[in-house]
């Protein structure tokens, strides 16, 4: 499972305006997880919790995503998963630094850390450091993340119906995909009068002919580049997020992926 990379993101009710700037805001948004919808042999409950922190480091932005589940099959075995990525972008959109890890019943099945620059050709050439060290290159044209967003919101905000790039979010060559791109407590304001989009963006694997996704999100973006509640839809189940806390935060001028990880804040329960 994989919280919320190449993308044709959808979007519904864009309108037909000129393009507005986006201005990505600072912030930490928790979300409640529930079972939304199961198929046959998905799971049959589902509880858990999400936060995505986003913190403005001055050269770039740091991002850090830990989601935590507990899921129950048909047997009523239950199983805890733990997904951590961190991950820090310069703000030209040409180099990356990521960590992720995965765990699965309190043991850690995976753990991809490295960089990603982009070549003088348009490639990004990244430097795999664990779990061995080694290189590969993605094609021309590949964005990261946080560009991901801003072109997302900009698309959106000019009525444009459909957009498709690669996004790379930090892993190997299978990390690499294809993606077709209520409100809750705001106590500070920060969705507040800013413009949103109902989207589905789908997730396909960038080396696989494939005419069904590995997984979906159907989510209403902001302006400010924030999520609001949103469905994470895999095979099997969908999971509900619901945006249960917005924190802004001030800028870190550190671009340390320990720090941007901030284990305090980011408990999954």
């Amino acid at each position: 499972m994989r919280p919320a990379a190449l993308g044709a993101a959808i979007f519904i009710g864009a309108a037909n305006i000129a393009a507005m700037p986006v201005h990505l805001v600072p912030n930490r948004a928790t979300y409640d997880l529930r079972l939304e919808h199961t198929s046959p042999g998905g799971a049959v409950a589902a509880r858990g919790r999400m936060v995505i922190q986003f913190r403005d480091t001055c050269d770039g932005w740091s991002t850090a995503q830990r989601m935590v589940a507990d899921m129950t099959n048909a047997d009523g075995a239950t199983t805890r998963t733990d997904f951590l990525v961190t991950a820090w972008e310069s703000k030209d959109g040409r180099s990356m630094r990521f960590d992720v890890k995965s765990a699965s019943g309190g043991k850690l099945d995976k753990e991809k850390r490295g960089t990603a620059a982009v070549a003088d050709d348009g490639s990004i050439a990244v430097s795999l450091l664990s779990p061995v060290r080694r290189q590969f290159e993605l094609p021309a044209g590949t964005i990261f993340p946080s560009q991901q967003t801003i072109q997302l919101a900009s698309a959106a905000s000019r009525g444009q119906a459909t957009v498709k790039r690669l996004v790379f979010q930090g892993g190997d060559e299978g990390d690499l995909y294809v993606s077709t791109a209520e409100r809750a407590t705001d106590r500070a304001g920060l969705l507040k009068n800013v413009s949103a989009w109902t989207m589905l963006v789908s997730y396909f694997a960038n080396k696989r002919a494939a005419d069904l996704p590995e997984y979906e999100v159907a989510s209403r973006l902001y302006a400010n580049g924030i999520s609001g509640s949103m469905s994470l839809i895999y095979t099997r189940y969908t999971l509900r997020a619901t945006l249960s806390r917005l924190e802004p935060l001030l800028p870190v001028c550190s671009s340390d992926l320990s720090s941007a990880a901030d284990e305090g804040k980011l408990r999954g329960r």
